[in-house]
């Protein structure tokens, strides 16, 4: 092998070397990535949507002992790739047991119900983003301004441990697309929040 050509293999080696550090090093798009706070909390990002809800949500009530609950923040807001979306920022301390739903609601009742798993021992910041339209599907939110409502409640008797109703901060974007289907992204699963968030 002669040296030209040895030192162009060289060059594209350390080149190809060079590409995959920065692939490496390059951080996931929050878009696609899971919550890594409701997954510690639930065990899973993934819930069953309801976009015609018939129970409303419960009325506010506050933590029993053992449990803190601060339902600091809801708004409006985009995923990285541009998505719309709303996120929510809380900080929670709980026990095992209790199942997390949530609301979405406008001027004339609910419009969106989410349940998920069941509460584990946690402490911390819970940090999610609810993606409102993907792909061509869209969730089919009311006009009006909207209210935020989280509780966790006994999954057997139905039993409410912890509620709240906050309003959520913005605006609702333009939303165009077919009802989310069982699969999609959309409204099912709970998304991580920007890095500059947590």
């Amino acid at each position: 092998m002669t040296r030209t050509v040895l030192l162009r293999t060289v060059i594209v080696a350390s080149l190809a070397a060079m590409a995959l550090a920065a692939a490496a090093c390059d951080k996931p798009d929050a878009s696609r990535v899971t919550s890594p706070s409701i997954i510690a909390l639930l065990g899973t990002s993934e819930g069953t949507p309801d976009y015609d809800p018939q129970q409303d949500p419960p009325a506010d009530q506050a933590a029993p002992e053992g449990w803190s609950v601060d339902v600091g923040n809801a708004r409006f807001n985009e995923l990285e790739n541009g998505a719309p979306a709303i996120q929510v920022v809380t900080q929670v301390s709980s026990r095992p047991g209790p199942e997390l739903n949530l609301w979405l609601s406008g001027p004339e009742g609910p419009v969106w119900h989410w349940s998920g798993g069941s509460a584990r021992e946690y402490h911390g910041v819970v940090c999610f983003q609810v993606r409102l339209e993907d792909e061509g599907e869209a969730m089919p939110l009311s006009t009006g301004p909207l209210r935020f409502s989280m509780a966790f409640s006994d999954p057997g008797g139905g039993d409410v441990v912890f509620a709240k109703t906050i309003d959520v901060a913005g605006f609702l974007p333009k939303l165009e697309g077919t009802v989310p289907g069982p699969e999609s992204d959309a409204g099912r699963v709970l998304l991580g929040c920007p890095r500059s968030v947590i």
